[in-house]
């Protein structure tokens, strides 16, 4: 069997330095990559935390849009009962319609702030 190929640099730097030159440098390539896999692993672990932060960041952009958007239709509701689209009847069912569904919005909103 052929001796292992080390550079020169590397094997004076090893063999030079004092407290180093006492350690075998293989066995502390062991500690080092189990060292590295157990830091990986552990990182590895606590993504899906961040993962679900993000869902619930989501999750409440998506209320506040739909706040917005349920806004929006109380607002044009009244444009549409002037402009004659709808019966005064099928306003007040819009109206409350809407409103139930802004209050659910809003109910759900206050669990974040």
């Amino acid at each position: 069997m052929a001796p292992a190929y080390h550079p020169e640099w590397l094997v004076n730097f090893w063999l030079s330095t004092p407290g180093v030159n006492m350690v075998n440098p293989h066995y502390l390539l062991i500690v080092l990559t189990a060292v590295i896999i157990v830091l990986w692993f552990l990182r590895k672990q606590r993504k899906p935390a961040v993962h679900i932060l993000g869902e619930e960041d989501q999750l409440f952009k998506h209320l506040l849009l739909r706040k917005k958007v349920i806004e929006g239709e109380l607002a044009g509701l009244e444009a549409r009962l002037s402009a004659s689209e709808i019966t005064e009847e099928n306003f007040k069912k819009l109206k409350l319609d809407y409103q139930s569904h802004l209050a659910e919005v809003n109910k759900e909103l206050e669990q974040y702030t």
